[in-house]
């Protein structure tokens, strides 16, 4: 496409994991490519890469077996009653669960909310299950269906738990940083700060990255290779855009669960520290009081 088209392209994610800590396939794939005369780039996320799973939202944990689907496509009224009705297959095709569905296994049980499930908090599925004598599947069921299929089910420290690997990726001159779809998934885990996330764990706490690195994998180096002449420095002439921040503060937050979203709809949020203000063309958008009536933003 970049080739035929002339333009850059940009694949997303590349993942550190424990079959393949540096993502060499997909790495080498892109410097063939380069090599070929393409511009094509990767999408390196800094924080692991955790997601959440509860069966009244939605879950990409879940697309791939298609009965759990099905009924994850229904209106979140109407899936209790076939969860119960259509146990025995759940159950049966999950004990086959491949591809993303493969990592269900890995799941530990997050926030609970009946009084019987709340010994159940912080601890892994597949030791639920052997210590009980039942199988995964049943063991979300239950539990789902007792908080009113509210159970949150975490997936924590095994896509990106690599920091080591992961700071080579996110310094690979072929790699862009960050991913494109941080609000496509809101039910499932928040994926902003990671900008945040780079300042406070690469920069400070380890040293991985210089700052003036850091800051010019998130500025220059992108409008660069996507040929946006009049931003990613600060030169006359060139769109002020600039964050004020203090190194020694930027903190990512924690996740939160909140139910703020129109339609009804809920999220996960975080809220980062560490930030002084932020000016758009110049003008100022927002301080530590929050946003500020400005809105000078263009479309680029």
């Amino acid at each position: 496409i970049s080739i035929a088209a002339g333009v850059p392209c940009s694949l997303q994610p590349v993942l550190s994991s424990p079959t393949s800590p540096l993502a060499n396939e997909i790495i080498t794939a892109l410097e063939e490519q380069q090599a070929r005369g393409a511009r094509v780039y990767g999408q390196v996320m800094p924080r692991c890469f955790d997601m959440n799973m509860r069966l009244s939202e939605t879950s990409m944990l879940l697309f791939g077996l298609p009965h759990w689907k099905a009924i994850m496509d229904l209106p979140a009224s109407e899936r209790a009653e076939q969860f119960v009705a259509q146990r025995e297959v759940l159950v049966e095709e999950m004990k086959n669960a491949m591809g993303m569905s493969g990592a269900i296994p890995f799941l530990t049980v997050g926030q609970t909310f009946s009084e019987g499930n709340a010994k159940y908090a912080g601890r892994s599925l597949m030791e639920i299950a052997q210590e009980e004598g039942r199988e995964l599947a049943e063991v979300i069921l239950d539990l789902s269906l007792a908080d009113n299929l509210d159970t949150e089910f975490q997936l924590k420290n095994v896509l990106n738990a690599d920091k080591v690997s992961v700071a080579k990726l996110i310094d690979h001159p072929l790699c862009h940083f960050g991913a494109s779809d941080a609000g496509a998934h809101i039910t499932q885990f928040c994926g902003t700060g990671d900008t945040t996330h780079l300042l406070e764990h690469y920069v400070r706490e380890t040293g991985q990255m210089t700052l003036e690195r850091a800051v010019h994998r998130m500025t220059g180096e992108v409008a660069d290779d996507w040929g946006l002449q009049d931003r990613g420095r600060l030169e006359i002439g060139k769109a002020a855009d600039i964050v004020l921040f203090d190194p020694s503060a930027v903190t990512v937050g924690d996740e939160e669960f909140v139910d703020d979203f129109p339609g009804e709809a809920r999220r996960y949020v975080r809220h980062s520290e560490g930030y002084h203000s932020v000016y758009v063309n110049g003008e100022l958008a927002f301080t530590a009081d929050g946003y500020t009536n400005t809105k000078a933003g263009r479309v680029v």
